[in-house]
């Protein structure tokens, strides 16, 4: 029998994970604590304390008339919930994809079949069509390196960014916050350094691919800490 903690921890994590790429946007309602007692089958007292650790990481807040909505972050003000433990966090998960990332890559680009271009190429176009309009391209982002992963054909690699993932999906919701024009700039870079990863793919060039995603990965970290 899974212990009531742990399942409190598996909603926890849903629903972060759910606010964080979009599916719940600023304002949002979530679901009743009843509506979610019945889809979990756990007590609503469980619930509770899943949307506790939310609210108190400042993900949602309570109103009255409205229930539980997720918090507005305005922006280019600090992160509510970036609390130094979080912050460390997400530079130690830097750190490792910085490790696994790059090698992934370099394997993906030998094995990549036409199929895996294809795929590359569609996600090159979605990215720059999300990031030109403005777009929330949180989940293509990841999703991305996600199915890099996958790709590998190592069920290792793909355990290890699973469960990144949040960390991944916080770091993507902290440059949310920061001022516009360094949001759009991130946006941008981001789009060229995927671009830089793909074309590598596609050329099946382990060293360049290697090196693309690295360049990627420190860029993006120096970008996020510059901000916050």
């Amino acid at each position: 029998m899974i212990r009531p903690e742990r399942i409190s921890e598996r909603l926890y994590s849903d629903l972060l994970n759910s606010i964080l790429i979009g599916d719940y946007p600023a304002h949002g309602k979530l679901p009743t604590e009843m509506i979610l007692a019945r889809d979990y089958g756990i007590s609503r007292t469980t619930v509770r304390v899943a949307l506790t650790q939310l609210k108190k990481e400042g993900f949602i807040v309570s109103r009255q008339g409205a229930g539980t909505v997720v918090a507005d972050f305005e922006n280019g003000k600090a992160v509510p919930f970036a609390s130094n433990e979080n912050l460390i966090d997400l530079e130690k998960c830097f750190e490792c994809r910085l490790l696994f990332e790059p090698e992934i890559v370099a394997i993906v680009s030998k094995r990549c079949t036409p199929e895996d271009e294809a795929y590359f190429q569609n996600h090159l176009k979605s990215l720059k069509q999300l990031v030109d309009s403005n777009g929330l391209y949180t989940s293509e982002d990841t999703g991305f390196h996600l199915s890099l992963a996958s790709l590998s054909g190592n069920k290792f690699f793909e355990s290890i960014m699973t469960f990144l993932r949040p960390h991944i999906l916080f770091g993507m919701n902290v440059i949310k916050t920061i001022p516009k024009n360094a949001r759009e700039n991130h946006a941008h870079q981001s789009l060229k350094e995927h671009t830089k990863i793909v074309e590598a793919l596609i050329e099946h060039d382990a060293e360049k691919a290697r090196q693309a995603m690295r360049y990627h990965l420190e860029k993006s970290r120096c970008r996020i800490f510059e901000e916050i």
